[in-house]
């Protein structure tokens, strides 16, 4: 068994980090023992390693806060996913390891047929986007909603299931080059942020009312948002690029 551990934090990730090999415990009751599949390495993940991200584990840790795997033994008198069941894996356990020892209750059974890669990323991005669509501003289908970083993973949960939900996505990249891929993935509009963006959206969206910005960027692309929103309009941010 391995996992990547570390046990301080600084401003370069790969020298705070390191794969290392332990051992566990025999299973108590109620724990279950799980084979990692996949586990994602998410922006979050790598401000955890620097020391900056805003809830941080104690020290020592094992990277990663999720991941999907599959159960390969139980503890004694344990109720929960059969083995072999393929499970998501609980939020903060040490993902990026071969083997983590959990609470059986707190693993959620998937289809075993289904790519654990696609698995892997359930837990952080495609809430995140649904949160900030249902829970500052109440849209109504028909309405629209502006993001920027919208080829990033959660800007393109947040397209899919603003669709989903029958509103309208304004879709902001950094660079032409991005373009293309979010109008595959669904944006009804996609701009490539800079001077004029107000003036850009109002003539892609009809002088259409926006009440809800989504930024994860900062800076003066937050300013550049919140000039494309109506009075009393919200923006939302969730992180700073």
């Amino acid at each position: 068994m391995k996992q990547a551990r570390y046990s301080e934090r600084g401003p370069d990730p790969q020298a705070s980090i390191e794969a290392v090999e332990f051992s566990l415990p025999a299973l108590a009751n109620g724990q279950a023992l799980v084979q990692v599949l996949a586990a994602p390495i998410n922006p979050s993940d790598v401000l955890t390693l620097t020391g900056v991200y805003g809830m941080l584990p104690p020290l020592p840790a094992v990277g990663g806060n999720e991941g999907v795997g599959k159960v390969i033994a139980l503890g004694p008198d344990t109720q929960g996913p059969a083995i072999g069941q393929t499970v998501l894996l609980p939020v903060g356990c040490g993902t990026w390891s071969t083997h983590v020892q959990v609470e059986a209750k707190s693993l959620m059974p998937l289809p075993n047929d289904a790519d654990p890669l696609q698995l892997a990323m359930m837990t952080v991005n495609p809430p995140t986007a649904l949160l900030m669509l249902r829970d500052f501003v109440d849209l109504a289908p028909g309405e629209w909603v502006i993001q920027n970083a919208a080829n990033s993973g959660v800007g393109t949960y947040l397209i899919q299931i603003a669709k989903a939900r029958g509103l309208k996505t304004v879709n902001v990249v950094r660079r032409e080059s991005a373009v293309a891929s979010v109008l595959e993935t669904g944006g009804d509009v996609v701009l490539v942020d800079g001077p004029g963006l107000a003036k850009r959206v109002a003539e892609a969206t009809g002088q259409a009312e926006i009440r809800l910005a989504i930024d994860a960027v900062g800076g003066k692309s937050t300013d550049n948002l919140a000039s494309c929103l109506c009075e009393g309009g919200v923006l939302v941010n969730y992180g700073a690029m």
